[in-house]
């Protein structure tokens, strides 16, 4: 067995892209290894911003040797009634590059064929991978790209360096322009340009001598480890959230942590200023006391020691300037009326092709309108009304102008410091969150409202605009926009139908209905491919569980993650089965029937007499169970029906050769099974065992 190493170096990588691109390309190695037929063992890949890295430490020299039949023509056709080969043998054999003399009987279960047997696979493994690497590598896919040599090859970062050594020898590879070679760089900053590696144990003591540190498990130990010791030191704690601690992981190769301070008058500016300026502008972590009050202390993560206090010094001048103009801004822009502000909106571009902020602050006022309506918080109306036409004011305050990440926040702060009424500002504070579906928990009520209002204004301005996304394209947010969305939803336990709001948004930007029909159809498409994904892959509910309750056409999304709650536990209770096996009768059977009409005076047999009354019986009380989300016990008491279902489908043939009884009984079940869908499709349920979450 040989081994496998392959390092691609790049200049600087943006930190929190670094992730997404080292799991597309394991996931192209591992796609291109099985399409070769090439067998291997563990895969490990990692990244830096400056390296991806992929070990194969067990991988064959050669593919394995099989024998593989090619069939050719039938007998019948191949050969003429003198056993003389036809036309159709000759090409056959052309084709295959093969003497007529090769050619053998072959019995299938189609008759007797003519055609080879040969030995397959036993290719050479190091030309397979050379031949591979560069397709792996033009397979990579990016928001964003850049052109830089003579190659025209686009690429996130231009290409540094390619080493792939396999069984310790360079294989010859070329992408982008760079060649491979043996030459592999060290540390931007603590090290010499390169170093050679000529076999995977060189590589990882030249990076250890280069002040590289490969393995993203022990950047992260190292980051968290030096983190703790600060807080010891301070007696403090400081704010890391994954994104930042990504952020650390991936943006360096010889993490170093470091602490500094700041003037403590700057404290008297709102916490949330110095907070997200430190977090946003410059990548610093605050620092709370045990009470959980913000210190003038500081902490950031370099790439490089600290021994002589440079880099805390010199981020703590970067601050104290900052802080400054930020006191400054603070209280000039509190000076100003607030209000007046949104007049000048219409001098403001949102997006080039979707006008300005005035008119989108005008269409999120409608659409706040119809939500507190779907909501049934109509008592808001009027307050946040005034919170969707003032929440972009603060875009031509002084101090977001300075320190844009601010926006929103300082809205709600300004409105705060004013005396403004508590459900406009903290609306308009909250309203650029969440930014993420790991985000914490949003509270205010207000705020939830605006910024779904806000994101479905974006999403359907993009949409109507003709904006396309990917799998790996998604530059103005569509899909972040939808996750909030949902994420505000699930947080704040919403019954809200989105088609309607979908609807209004698009209005705003359709040239005509058919343009409307289309968009709507894609924001719908949109928010069940995104509901579907927050259910199975953020949520780990199992996928035949998921696609249950995705079935049915509407955009509740709350009820379709209690009614996943109510299967998987269905599932877990082992009550499902017979549930499934009823709808997959019920389906078989009503599926391929046209609408029928019910008639209790068609009731011509006990079973089905007796059938119709437990159904009519439990209907209403089904019926209030579904409206009230007890979807578990309104399966339950389904289920309870079962026995007398079975006994209908035991003594009442459904398929009457009279009509009319046909049809009844037809009716009668499809009224079941409505019952059964408005709960889930338990039908597609294929994995009936325990486990409703993977």
């Amino acid at each position: 067995m040989a081994d496998l190493l392959f390092e691609l170096g790049v200049e600087e990588l943006p930190a929190l892209a670094v992730s997404g691109i080292r799991d597309q390309l394991r996931d192209l190695f591992l796609a291109r290894l099985d399409q070769d037929q090439i067998a291997h063992g563990s895969i490990e890949c990692v990244a830096s911003n400056r390296r991806l890295m992929v070990h194969v430490p067990q991988i064959p020299e050669k593919t394995v040797s099989k024998e593989e039949t090619v069939l050719g023509p039938a007998k019948r056709i191949a050969l003429d009634d003198r056993g003389l080969p036809t036309v159709a043998l000759k090409k056959f054999c052309e084709f295959q590059k093969v003497k007529l003399t090769d050619v053998v009987e072959i019995d299938t279960p189609k008759g007797k064929y003519l055609g080879i047997s040969r030995a397959g696979g036993g290719k050479d493994v190091a030309a397979l991978l050379a031949a591979a690497i560069p397709g792996i590598l033009a397979g990579l896919t990016f928001s964003k790209t850049m052109l830089w040599n003579d190659s025209r090859q686009p690429f996130i970062r231009p290409v540094k360096n390619i080493l792939v050594l396999f069984n310790n020898k360079l294989l010859d590879v070329e992408f982008a322009g760079v060649k491979s070679s043996n030459k592999v760089f060290g540390h931007l900053l603590l090290s010499d340009s390169y170093f050679e590696a000529n076999s995977f144990k060189d590589y990882i003591q030249g990076l250890s001598k280069n002040f590289i540190i490969l393995m993203e498990d022990e950047r992260k130990s190292k980051i968290l480890t030096e983190i703790l010791d600060v807080e010891e030191e301070l007696a403090c704690q400081v704010k890391l959230d994954d994104d930042m601690l990504n952020y650390y992981l991936y943006g360096n190769e010889y993490p170093v942590v470091f602490s500094g301070t700041f003037d403590a008058k700057y404290l008297r500016l709102p916490a949330e200023i110095i907070a997200t300026f430190m977090t946003h502008e410059k990548k610093l972590l605050p620092v709370v006391d045990r009470a959980g009050k913000l210190t003038n202390h500081f902490v950031g993560v370099a790439n490089i020691p600290d021994e002589n206090k440079k880099v805390s010094r010199g981020n703590e001048k970067v601050i104290q300037a900052a802080f400054e103009d930020a006191q400054f801004f603070w209280e000039i822009d509190r000076k100003e009326d607030f209000f007046a502000l949104k007049q000048l909106l219409k001098n403001v571009v949102f997006q080039k092709e979707l006008g300005t902020y005035f008119e989108k602050v005008e269409r999120l006022a409608s659409l706040v309108d119809l939500l507190v309506n779907e909501t049934q918080h109509g008592s808001l109306r009027a307050k946040l009304q005034k919170a969707a036409f003032n929440c972009k004011n603060d875009l031509l305050t002084k101090m977001v102008r300075e320190f844009p990440s601010l926006q929103g926040i300082m809205g709600g702060l300004y409105l705060q410091a004013a005396g403004e009424d508590e459900t406009v500002w903290k609306a308009i504070y909250g309203h650029y969150r969440p930014r993420g579906l790991t985000d914490e928990k949003l509270a205010d009520l207000g705020a939830g409202i605006l910024s779904v209002a806000d994101r479905m204004d974006n999403i359907a301005g993009f949409i109507g605009k003709g904006i396309k996304i990917s799998s790996s394209k998604d530059p103005y947010g569509i899909r972040r926009d939808a996750n909030a969305v949902i994420k505000i939803i699930m947080d704040l336990e919403l019954d809200l139908d989105l088609a309607p709001l979908i609807r209004l948004a698009a209005l705003n930007f359709a040239k005509n209905d058919a343009d409307l029909e289309q968009n709507c159809k894609t924001i719908r498409e949109l928010f069940a491919a995104r509901l579907e994904n927050y259910l199975k892959d953020y949520l780990k509910y199992r996928y035949d569980v998921v696609n249950a309750v995705m079935g049915q056409d509407t955009l509740l999304i709350r009820d379709k993650f209690l009614k996943a709650q109510a299967v998987a536990k269905l599932v877990d209770s082992g009550m499902i089965e017979p549930l499934a096996a009823l709808h997959r009768r019920l389906k078989n059977i009503c599926s391929d029937s046209e609408r029928c009409n019910f008639s209790e005076g068609l009731l011509k047999e006990k079973e089905e007499k007796i059938l119709s009354d437990v159904f009519k019986e439990s209907k209403s009380r089904i019926d209030g169970l579904i409206m009230k989300k007890n979807f578990l016990q309104a399966s339950s008491e389904i289920l309870e029906m079962k026995p007398i279902i079975d006994r209908f489908f035991e003594k009442i043939l459904v398929m009457d050769k009279n009509v009319p009884l046909r049809n009844n009984r037809i009716a009668l079940l499809q009224h079941i099974d409505e019952l059964l869908s408005a709960v889930a499709d338990f039908s597609l349920l294929v994995e009936i065992k325990p486990g409703g979450k993977t």
